[in-house]
């Protein structure tokens, strides 16, 4: 078995009392089909004292009945200890017992064949945010013989190509993003031209309606109800202040950024992320990217300076907006899948 990582993997370790257990709040944790197994196995009381704090709910998804974790009223999960910061659960009956998420979280993992698999983390953990993105070294990636997630994602279909291709493919991309003879505005350039397979149409980078395109991206994404008098206003915004704010931003937390984007590539399984082909997912990935960018410019317009602990808290939240609110992805698909190669130059790689 091959599983390619990351290299800050190792030093990862879970600390709920820092974090809050943030993990442990306002998800739903679906009790997978192995663990609820597990919990047949034991005695009828300890049965009944776990049973207490599930629930089964539908999952109009696949139009079945799903046994989840119970939430308190808070959204807080019915396990989690305030006082510890731990889980009751795991501390009672042992690790084994915790769901397969709760077990893997914040690794995510994906099986690409049979013996092969990529193993990364998700910034929506706090702390894995922290470990990922104030690397002073550029990420890299070694092969280990075990995987340590009990959730795994098959991957396996999505995939148009041997897996050692598609291995290959992925790392090239990735020493694109890491080339710092290039600023990351150019490196995003540059993938875009791997992707597209040919030279890219001779388009020349709009500034304005690159901000009033993702101006209205973010608004969408947010659900904002706001009169077209408001969106001139924060698209002006934008357009008046991202420059200044960007360059800014790049001097100062440049690693940071390029952490960002390697770790996205890998942990979201680029180019194969979404259906539609690699510059499709190309143009997702850019897209998504400059929806950060964004989101950091009107930061700093109400902070006047972000500090490293409020660029990761952005980044953080942002990435829990996307991953886990309801639609978080869909106005960045949309955009891509409707935007042909030369609007993309002309609205997205400026």
């Amino acid at each position: 078995m091959k599983c390619i990582e990351p290299n800050y993997i190792k030093n990862f370790q879970c600390e709920g009392k820092i974090c809050g257990a943030r993990c442990c709040r306002d998800w739903r944790i679906l009790v997978d089909e192995d663990t609820y197994d597990k919990y047949l196995e034991l005695e009828k009381a300890a049965q009944e004292e776990i049973f207490q704090h599930t629930e089964w709910v539908e999952d109009e998804t696949e139009n079945v009945d799903i046994m989840i974790l119970k939430l308190r009223k808070d959204g807080v999960c019915s396990w989690l200890d305030e006082k510890d910061c731990l889980c009751s659960l795991q501390k009672k009956y042992g690790e084994n017992f915790l769901t397969a998420i709760c077990q893997s979280f914040p690794r995510v993992t994906y099986k690409l064949d049979e013996d092969f698999f990529e193993q990364s983390m998700t910034l929506t953990c706090p702390l894995a945010a922290k470990l990922i993105l104030l690397q002073d070294a550029p990420i890299s990636f070694t092969e280990v013989e075990n995987v340590t997630a009990r959730a795994v994602i098959g991957f396996k279909k999505k995939i148009s190509r041997p897996v050692e291709e598609f291995v290959k493919i992925q790392m090239q991309a990735i020493k694109i993003l890491q080339d710092k003879n290039f600023s990351i505005n150019q490196r995003l350039k540059n993938l875009c031209e791997m992707f597209y397979g040919n030279n890219l149409p001779n388009a020349e980078f709009d500034f304005k309606i690159h901000c009033k395109t993702i101006t209205e991206i973010f608004i969408q994404t947010y659900g904002a109800n706001l009169s077209n008098r408001k969106k001139t206003e924060l698209s002006q915004n934008y357009f008046s202040y991202r420059e200044k704010i960007l360059a800014q931003v790049y001097e100062k937390f440049g690693q940071i950024l390029e952490n960002y984007l390697v770790n996205e590539f890998f942990m979201r399984c680029y180019p194969s992320a979404y259906s539609g082909g690699d510059f499709h997912n190309c143009k997702i990935f850019v897209t998504a990217f400059r929806f950060l960018e964004f989101s950091l410019v009107l930061t700093s317009i109400a902070k006047k300076i972000l500090s490293v602990e409020e660029i990761i808290q952005l980044i953080y939240s942002v990435n829990d907006m996307i991953d886990h609110s309801q639609g978080g992805m869909e106005a960045i698909i949309d955009f891509s899948r409707n935007c042909d190669a030369k609007n993309f130059m002309i609205k997205m790689l400026g």
